[in-house]
């Protein structure tokens, strides 16, 4: 008779992510319904519902039966988030709400990480004094928008985000990339080196940065068409070399460049060489291919804006407070559903850790928040026309 070994096998259903989402919201803002029929519950479940489905808290009101109205959302969320003027405490709370969740081993050794810059379209009226609103390049149909700074750890192709912070209009770069990396710090990160965008690329941040324990990598800013920077950008085999850079603001640095050259080998119909130069600031000893390639571990951060897009409720309120956090709460949406797939989705075996990916892609994720906030609120399936206007 054959012998059948038992396999034993683990389970996660859509409750059981349902209820991890709903314990960190409620750990973190704790919603005091005392004086209304509805529960703390029914709130986040509109929140999370237009998160998912890409849609304002109105629209996500009117597609649950039982779901409250708007306005008692709106009520309910009001005396957490305080007002504009408190910013500062709702970062230091959406912050900690975003590292509710982690790994357990992810922040015990020192990690590589990314820092940008992420804008949102702003389509309103605005004071032109106002602090929250950045002007930039046309996106969208508009050059004014809310700008986040971000800082995320990228380990083993799964990147979390550790630090949030709305970019105001009189912050520099240096002020966004201190302020997350403080926030960071004290969430206990170790950095092993920081990859930044080329949009702090500044004398202020490298003086900043020379300072530090850790190296950084970041695109060399070459403005123009000739001259400046755009010096560098020579010869036909990859190779090191060195910029002087003046500031009458913040002083003259030599700065350590490494340019990278590749062929397009008729990549594109296109033939000839590329050229990118990149500032290596502190001791890393990396060839120049070495450092491309390392510098590619930045563009995992782009791939989390796309994907916190995917995740975030749309508004048109001029509160900054309550757009920060609606993108905490897409990020968190985020961590959480990489912290699942780490923490559950694994086959155990001896050496590095596998994780079945395949098993819950962000489209089910989505999907199983939206099914089981349809069985506790009901889904609307008719429309009440008024009969008079």
């Amino acid at each position: 008779m054959p012998r059948h070994q038992s396999t034993a096998t683990k389970r996660i259903t859509a409750n059981d992510v349902y209820e991890l989402t709903s314990d960190v919201l409620q750990e973190y803002f704790e919603l005091d319904m005392s004086s209304s029929a509805y529960e703390a519950s029914d709130i986040w479940d509109v929140l999370v519902t237009a998160a998912v489905q890409q849609t304002t808290v109105e629209t996500a009101c009117g597609l649950l039966e039982r779901a409250p109205s708007a306005n008692t959302v709106r009520n309910a969320v009001k005396a957490l988030l305080m007002d504009d003027a408190q910013l500062t405490r709702l970062e230091a709370t959406v912050n900690a709400m975003l590292v509710a969740r982690l790994p357990k081993n992810l922040l015990k050794r020192a990690r590589p990480c990314a820092v940008d810059f992420t804008d949102v379209p702003y389509h309103g009226q605005h004071d032109a004094d106002d602090e929250h609103i950045r002007r930039g390049r046309a996106k969208s149909g508009t050059t004014h928008f809310h700008s986040f700074t971000t800082l995320c750890v990228v380990k083993a192709n799964r990147r979390y985000t550790l630090a949030l912070s709305l970019h105001r209009r009189s912050d520099t770069a240096l002020d966004a990339l201190k302020r997350v990396l403080d926030t960071a710090r004290r969430a206990g990160l170790r950095l092993r080196r920081l990859l930044l965008d080329r949009e702090f690329d500044n004398n202020a941040v490298v003086g900043y940065l020379l300072e530090q324990p850790f190296p950084t990598l970041m695109p060399l800013m070459i403005r123009g068409k000739k001259g400046g920077a755009r010096c560098v950008l020579q010869g036909r085999t990859s190779h090191t070399t060195a910029y002087t850079r003046p500031s009458t603001q913040y002083g003259t640095y030599e700065l350590p460049i490494t340019v990278v050259c590749r062929y397009k080998k008729g990549r594109f119909c296109d033939h000839g060489v590329q050229r990118f130069a990149y500032v290596t600031l502190g001791q890393l000893k990396m060839s120049p291919h070495q450092v491309a390639n390392e510098y590619r571990r930045r563009f995992g951060i782009e791939t989390s804006y796309r994907l916190m897009n995917t995740m975030r409720a749309r508004t048109t309120s001029t509160s900054a407070a309550w757009r920060l956090f609606l993108i905490a709460l897409a990020l968190l949406l985020l961590n959480l559903w990489a912290y699942v797939k780490w923490q559950h989705l694994f086959i155990p075996k001896r050496g590095p850790r596998h994780v079945l990916h395949h098993l819950l892609p962000l489209a089910r994720w989505r999907m199983w928040l939206w099914e089981v906030i349809k069985q506790r609120q009901g889904f609307s399936l008719e429309i009440i026309v008024p009969a008079t206007a």
